[in-house]
Order: C-alpha cells, then structure tokens, then sequence
C-alpha cells in the first residue's frame, strides 16, 4: 500500500528534478491534489520526471508465516524519566 492509500505495493518514485514523492499508480504525492499527467511533475511542472523508485516495500518471511501467527503489538513511547522527576517535584512542593 502506497502513503497515500492505493493498494499497490512498490510504485512510489522520486521526481529526478525536485526530489517530489509521488505514487505513479493513484496520481498522488507530497503536494495538494492529483498530478495531471502520469510523466509531469506538479511541483516543478517538469515532463518524464520519473526518477528512483523508493520506499519499497517487501514483505518478510517474519510477517508471514505458515501458522498464521500475528507478531506482537507495537507499543507507544512511555513518558520521558525527566518528565516524572519534575512532577513528582511539583507533587511534593504543594504538599508542604
């Protein structure tokens, strides 16, 4: 699935001009809107653009598996150890 939500896999490029990303299935990229044409840049306004493919995605043999199993799930950032210092600083001051 491309960033911005077509189904296909591995057809995000880099215009070769202004380093745009764009998704040459759906049309859209790093900027407002749809591109016009498949081979014209819409920030530059540059024809045949297309330049690397990036941000491919492969899948692994740890995502599938033959028993089905699910990999465990990702979890969020815990809060910073200099945040908790402060309010358990903060904590004791208005219990004085």
């Amino acid at each position: 699935m491309c960033r911005w939500g077509c189904p296909t896999t591995a057809t995000t490029f880099m215009c070769k001009f202004c380093g745009t990303r764009f998704c040459k299935e759906c049309l859209r990229g790093d900027f407002t809107g749809l591109m016009l044409e498949p081979g014209r840049c819409r920030v530059c306004n540059q024809r045949k653009c297309q330049g690397d493919r990036v941000e491919n995605i492969e899948v692994s043999k740890t995502m599938t598996s033959s028993r089905g199993s699910k990999s465990a799930p990702v979890r969020g950032r815990s809060e910073s150890p200099t945040k908790k210092v402060k309010s358990a600083k903060k904590k004791k001051k208005r219990k004085r």
